[in-house]
């Protein structure tokens, strides 16, 4: 009597764990342990032909289908800022190197890569939350949260500071996306920020007169994040960097993106 009551409870548990999946296997897991928790309150309640039935269809059968569905259909989300010549809108589509080198990597997954821009401060949290799977557009490996998994640097860049003379605290101002950071320089704004390289390549197209420009002294290189779950995943993608190096396709992307 007990069990069945705990189990009871613990369905409306599971259903809201299930249901507020944004990865869909994820989802499809949940689905599986409510099943198997309904069978064994069927077993408990003296109904085992119904217990075998549920069992049997709903945790095996069913799942395995939506398993198959989602390996046709899935998707790999990619999530990140914008970053010239890594990751960039195209018209109504993506370009650069790290979405090429995505593109190839979930096609080799069987799955479509999607893209989802977030500020790249929020990268991590987003990753946390199941919302994505690898973060990528232009992501320095330092200060990297260690509940994620960090790949290996797939191209060398650099940090600068850019700072307005006239500027001070009171014009102190946090930017959430690049875009808002070359609208602030394209007005000519008192601002101070630290830029990788690629976005320094496309804020000095327009002009860095007014601002005090400094390289910061260490090495550096782009990465690509995955989310902590995802730990096949990971040991996947960097065999599939490895391979793009051994190739000589890695050196071939960058020389069409960074000439």
């Amino acid at each position: 009597m007990i069990a069945r009551v705990v189990l009871l409870l613990t369905l409306p548990v599971i259903a809201g764990y299930a249901l507020t999946r944004a990865r869909r296997l994820t989802a499809v897991i949940g689905m599986g342990m409510f099943s198997v928790v309904i069978a064994a309150v069927y077993l408990l309640s003296h109904a085992p032909d119904v217990a075998i039935t549920e069992a049997a269809i709903g945790a095996g059968l069913v799942t395995f289908i939506y398993i198959l569905a989602i390996r046709k259909t899935g998707r790999l989300v990619i999530i990140g800022d914008e970053a010239p010549g890594l990751i960039q809108r195209d018209g109504e589509g993506i370009t650069g190197l790290e979405w090429e080198i995505l593109a190839g990597f979930a096609r080799e997954l069987g799955l479509e890569p999607t893209m989802r821009f977030v500020p790249r401060a929020e990268v991590a949290a987003a990753l946390r939350r199941g919302d994505g799977d690898i973060g990528a557009g232009g992501i320095v490996g330092t200060n990297i949260d260690p509940k994620l998994h960090v790949t290996t640097g797939h191209l060398p860049t650099a940090l600068f500071t850019v700072t307005a003379a006239d500027y001070s605290d009171r014009h102190h101002r946090t930017f959430d996306y690049f875009s808002e950071i070359v609208q602030a320089i394209r007005n000519n704004e008192p601002i101070a920020t630290t830029i990788d390289l690629a976005r320094y390549l496309a804020v000095a197209r327009i002009g860095l007169s007014r601002y005090q420009v400094t390289r910061l002294p260490e090495p550096h290189a782009y990465v690509f994040v995955v989310a902590g779950d995802q730990a096949e995943m990971y040991t996947r993608l960097q065999r599939y960097l490895h391979r793009l190096r051994q190739t000589g396709t890695l050196d071939e992307l960058i020389r069409r993106y960074f000439p």
